[in-house]
């Protein structure tokens, strides 16, 4: 949480003017928080890249952390999820006629790979989470409050349903 904490601080204070819409040429770093995981109970603590490699287009990577535990009797139940893999995303602002540089409107796909693991009682129970390859898709708003800072929000299938955080601009 403290790096999470020092890039976002260090990220407002070297910030310089540019739009906020996708330009080519861009990172955009996404951390943030999912709500619902696919699999199980939880909260995913996510973070995403990405590169425009065109103006609407770009591609990047993701990774996300989700723990989720459930107290039956006495006994305690833990599953572990860590999921990564390649996402893209298009930008709809130009094909929309959306002119608010503030704003950023977005949605794609993911191919990853998800890796579980079980901790609790019984020694023969199988992780019914088993790890795979997985795909889904996402569509997501961003807003500009920053020149360099967003808020985003995103829906999305196979992964989280709803994720919120904040995008940094490089």
């Amino acid at each position: 949480m403290k790096k999470l904490f020092l890039l976002a601080t260090v990220s407002l204070l070297f910030s310089f003017a540019s739009n906020g819409q996708q330009q080519k040429g861009n990172f955009l770093l996404n951390a943030g928080f999912g709500v619902g995981y696919y699999y199980a109970g939880g909260t995913t603590l996510m973070v995403s890249g990405e590169y425009s490699v065109t103006d609407n287009l770009g591609i990047g990577g993701y990774v996300g952390h989700t723990s989720w535990n459930r107290a039956y009797s006495v006994y305690d139940y833990k599953y572990r999820f860590i999921d990564f893999g390649a996402r893209a995303s298009y930008h709809f602002n130009e094909l929309f006629g959306i002119t608010n540089d503030k704003m950023d409107v977005y949605g794609g796909g993911f191919l990853g790979f998800l890796v579980s693991s079980y901790d609790g009682p019984g020694s023969g129970y199988v992780d019914a989470y088993d790890g795979g390859v997985r795909a889904g898709i996402h569509a997501g708003f961003r807003y500009y409050f920053a020149p360099k800072v967003a808020g985003y929000g995103e829906l999305g299938a196979g992964y989280v349903p709803l994720s919120l955080g904040l995008t940094f601009k490089f």
